[in-house]
């Protein structure tokens, strides 16, 4: 009885310390009257070539509705696919938030193609929220490879 007491309170503090050491460093992108934009830039620094992938947050300051997700929107969350060298990217995942966190609704989208035309479905255009993203995104990175 005393081994296993031992093992469950060894795991559950190995599980407690793991989930410590998982964080995120939200920074900000831009703030604006009606909306501020956020990146995460944990593990930002480990990529050092064309492509990354990064999380931002907006949060809005008047809800937002939109066709498919029922309830007032406070949040989106969006996973980026970021290609630096040919200045394109694409959405992985999109997550909308009511005023108290919860998720409302999230979409996941996939580009199995090799080809990066197919795989960065957008340009990054100038001035742009991905542009000042991929702007802020470089001051956390290896500056191997600078943005077009």
């Amino acid at each position: 009885m005393q081994k296993f007491f031992f093992i469950s309170f060894l795991f559950f503090t190995l599980c407690l310390l793991q989930a410590q050491t998982v964080s995120e460093n939200w920074v900000p992108v831009s703030i604006e009257k009606d909306r501020s934009l956020f990146i995460n830039v944990s593990g930002l620094s480990s990529f050092s070539g064309a492509e990354f992938f990064v999380w931002s947050l907006q949060e809005l300051i008047s809800p937002m509705n939109m066709e498919g997700v029922k309830g007032n929107i406070y949040k989106v969350r969006t996973y980026y696919h970021i290609n630096r060298e040919i200045n394109r990217y694409s959405i992985i995942q999109i997550i909308f938030y009511d005023e108290k966190d919860n998720v409302l609704k999230q979409y996941s989208y996939e580009h199995k193609s090799d080809k990066p035309e197919f795989r960065f479905n957008y340009p990054i255009i100038l001035n742009s929220d991905v542009d000042k993203i991929l702007t802020k995104c470089l001051e956390y990175m290896s500056p191997s490879i600078e943005k077009k």
